[in-house]
């Protein structure tokens, strides 16, 4: 038998209390979870402000810090970084998931920075939550995303040099929680999601839009429809892992190559992951919180994904 070597997956340090579908981005060599379900529905599904950072090179007792709290409290929130700041564009309020528009900046590298007020997306644009994210300096592009009772079809780009918000082509779909990347010549990737707001509608189809398009094109569908993956981009390829279909949150993996148009399996993560977002520090993904069921059961566990071992293996 052949040793098939150590598995790409850890386990890190338990963030400091349990979160569910929290905004999620990369920052430097940080993680950021971002507001989110705290307690599960027994206890009254609290939101927290809570901005919580995850430093993987920090001493082992110092490895999650605060930030200045967030001025909302959102679930699903539209959380971007680009340079030291984050950007929050969106996200759903209260039990009932009311998409607000409203979109606040932090610069983590001032000292006693606070959240700044930005351009908030027009309401003829569709304020929403659980976008596809993209950052592609100056701009942040949310794809698709929610309403509290259906998915959208609508693509939006906000450009941070200019506080100014623009459309772009819709989808050929509606979708909400999908995930999505950038390819290095411009080209946008959407995969997966949710054609309504409920995991029974997952989807497999995969759409590109190259840049100054029209009309986005059909391209190799996912191995397995899924919405709500926590996803990133590790050299050049989109990571799905987890996410959920019909009533199950998943624990399989997928990759997919924009180059050459291929999806691939890869090693599942050691529990089943629904409910939260993924980002990547050092070709590493790290998915933060979420549920092993498609219940209001927040976690705080935080795993990570290593890329390059994984193809190792």
């Amino acid at each position: 038998m052949i040793d098939a070597g150590p598995s790409p997956w850890s386990l890190e340090e338990a963030m400091p209390g349990p979160r569910l579908e929290p905004g999620v981005a990369s920052l430097g060599q940080r993680i950021v979870v971002l507001g989110g379900f705290y307690q599960s529905q027994a206890e009254g599904l609290g939101i927290t402000t809570d901005v919580i950072e995850y430093d993987m090179f920090a001493q082992a007792d110092q490895k999650w810090t605060t930030l200045r709290s967030a001025p909302v409290a959102w679930t699903h929130a539209n959380l971007a970084s680009a340079s030291a700041t984050l950007y929050l564009l969106g996200g759903a309020e209260g039990t009932d998931f009311i998409p607000r528009g409203e979109a606040f900046a932090l610069d983590t590298d001032q000292a006693d920075a606070q959240w700044r007020s930005l351009a908030p997306v027009p309401m003829s644009y569709e304020p929403r939550a659980a976008a596809g994210i993209v950052v592609s300096p100056p701009n942040i592009y949310l794809i698709g995303g929610a309403t509290e009772t259906d998915a959208l079809a609508s693509v939006i780009a906000y450009d941070y040099s200019l506080d100014l918000w623009r459309r772009l082509p819709d989808l050929p779909a509606k979708r909400s929680h999908p995930a999505a990347m950038r390819m290095p010549d411009g080209t946008l990737i959407v995969a997966g999601g949710l054609e309504t707001i409920f995991s029974t509608s997952a989807k497999s189809d995969v759409w590109a839009l190259p840049p100054g398009g029209l009309e986005w094109q059909p391209r190799k569908p996912m191995l397995q429809a899924r919405g709500g993956c926590a996803y990133g981009v590790v050299l050049e390829q989109l990571i799905c892992a987890g996410g959920e279909v019909g009533q199950a949150a998943l624990h399989t993996v997928e990759r997919y190559d924009p180059i050459n148009d291929v999806w691939s399996q890869l090693e599942d993560m050691p529990d089943e992951r629904a409910g939260t977002q993924g980002a990547v520090i050092g070709g590493r993904l790290f998915v933060p919180g979420g549920a092993r069921t498609l219940t209001y059961s927040p976690t705080n566990t935080l795993y990570a994904f290593a890329f390059l071992e994984s193809l190792d293996n």
